[in-house]
């Protein structure tokens, strides 16, 4: 038998997939075709929220029409990363000929993937070409991979079907039409799920017929504003869903009478602080987060975001803070202290303490115009103000001079975990090499975190009077190094670090320290 291996995080399966997997099954003459979703893939970074089952019951949609075609959970049940030698080695029984599907930029970085002569030796390898203008670079490298490796490939000449999964996500986070890209069943299932944020287009078309033009197009705006925040942060695709639908209902009782959100409190069992009462245009924070979860079923962190985006709260999350400044400089927002602070937090490059510092500003000036125009302000506003300028002065600069190797790889410990690194380790390796007294370690959620986590050391460190002595990083992102001479850091995607296993290599006792998510 003649059996087909495509692989991938299909996550969501869409129609360059259904496309690619039909055309293999027919190009390579295959009696059957397995669909292979990875579980954890050493190219890419999974998902905060993913949800393996759910890509297996969308596969399963896609291609009930297809005899030949079988949907695997193999690599899912078998837990880890998916290496795809591994995978071959379990299906290679000596007689089946086995054939493994890549697309274009897979194929040309084949020769780097875990033992590449197994690959070959276990598969022919096909490859689809995804652009269709890559003929050229695809056969050279087709070349050298029969030269080097006896490999046996082919370079099919189809025309693709161009989708990218992660323009689908973008589309369905944004309650966009995504129905040209994806098949109709597996749309579907992710609209029942919920999945990609995909009920923010329901949302969408409620506030649409429900609220004026004016308070429609601002929720777009804050919607929009949250989405761009969280994209130049690197916050996951999960958060970014979450903020665009803060940012949509966060106004959805903002046009109801008093008496119609204390009606909706009621219904939810909340009893409004007296700085509602006197503050009455704050309410529709509280009564709208209570009005979405009873029409959307929001969960505790969108409901968050809602409630307090008008007057702030000691203790806000990042999220909850980005929502609150999109609310105050989204583009429609044209009152000068808008325009304003809308100018001074573009100004710079936005981080997470750029958040803060925007944060702060504007719970000041809100104050100052408040007590400007004789108004009452809302005790949250002044109590939050009060508390993130007590935590800012609190903050000092680290001072570095004269610490010792240990002392500095702890401050570092500290700096990746309040940027939210994943399982930090500080790895003692002075008694078995001269190279360096620690490894500290740390795991991204992205590349796009990598690349902040190392950033933020760098800005730390330097501000204490270290500078690297040397950074560097692969192509792709998924790992960063910075040589400080007696601590190295190295920050990883979680696929990454899995594939070097560069602290399994050092370690053969336990680190000092180990965070945990």
């Amino acid at each position: 038998m003649r059996i087909g291996i495509y692989g991938g995080a299909f996550s969501p399966p869409h129609n360059g997939h259904t496309a690619a997997a039909k055309y293999f099954l027919k190009a390579a003459k295959l009696d059957k075709l397995l669909i292979m979703p990875s579980l954890l893939s050493p190219h890419k970074p999974t998902a905060k929220d993913d949800d393996p089952q759910a890509r297996i019951e969308m596969l399963r949609l896609a291609f009930e029409d297809e005899p030949k075609i079988e949907v695997s959970d193999y690599e899912i049940s078998k837990g880890g990363v998916s290496y795809t030698y591994l995978t071959l080695q379990h299906y290679s029984n000596g007689t089946d000929t086995l054939c493994f599907l890549v697309g274009s930029d897979m194929f040309l970085s084949l020769h780097t993937w875990r033992e590449p002569a197994k690959i070959f030796s276990l598969c022919e390898v096909w490859c689809l070409s995804r652009t269709g203008t890559d003929s050229a670079e695809l056969n050279e490298k087709k070349r050298e991979y029969e030269e080097k490796f006896g490999a046996k490939c082919f370079v099919c000449e189809n025309e693709a079907v161009v989708v990218s999964s992660t323009d689908v996500r973008r589309l369905l986070r944004e309650g966009k039409d995504a129905s040209g890209y994806l098949p109709a069943k597996v749309l579907d299932y992710i609209v029942k799920h919920d999945l990609y944020g995909a009920k923010n287009a329901y949302i969408k078309e409620y506030i649409y017929n429900n609220l004026s033009k004016k308070r429609y197009e601002h929720s777009l705006g804050v919607a929009d504003t949250a989405e761009d925040l969280a994209e130049k942060l690197g916050l996951p695709d999960a958060d970014t869903a979450k903020l665009i639908r803060a940012g949509l209902c966060h106004d959805i009782t903002k046009e109801m009478s008093t008496e119609k959100q204390l009606e909706i409190l009621k219904e939810a069992g909340i009893e409004p602080e007296e700085d509602y009462y006197k503050v009455p245009v704050t309410l529709h924070q509280i009564s709208g987060a209570a009005y979405a979860k009873k029409l959307f079923d929001i969960d505790s962190e969108v409901y968050g975001m809602i409630q307090y985006h008008c007057t702030g709260a000691p203790g806000m999350s990042l999220c909850e803070k980005i929502l609150f400044l999109a609310d105050f400089i989204e583009p429609k927002r044209e009152y000068e202290a808008c325009r304003k602070l809308r100018d001074e937090m573009y100004s710079q490059p936005v981080s997470e303490e750029r958040i803060n510092e925007i944060f702060i500003l504007c719970c000041k000036r809100q104050l100052e115009h408040l007590k400007e125009k004789g108004r009452a302000a809302h005790s949250l506003t002044r109590l939050t103000y009060d508390m993130e300028v007590k935590k800012m002065t609190e903050e000092k600069t680290l001072d570095l001079s004269n610490k010792s190797s240990e002392e500095i790889a702890q401050a570092v410990k500290g700096i990746l975990d309040e940027k939210l690194a994943k399982h930090i380790e500080i790895i003692p390796v002075r008694d078995k090499t001269v190279v360096t007294d620690y490894f500290v370690i740390a795991n991204a959620t992205s590349t796009t975190h990598v690349k902040a986590l190392a950033d933020e050391v760098e800005y730390k460190l330097g501000e204490g009077g270290l500078k690297p002595l040397h950074t560097d990083g692969v192509p792709g992102g998924e790992w960063f190094v910075l040589d400080y001479g007696v601590i190295i850091v190295h920050i990883f995607t979680g696929a990454a670090r899995e594939f070097y296993k560069l602290d399994r290599l050092w370690q053969d006792k336990a680190p000092i320290d180990n965070t945990e998510e």
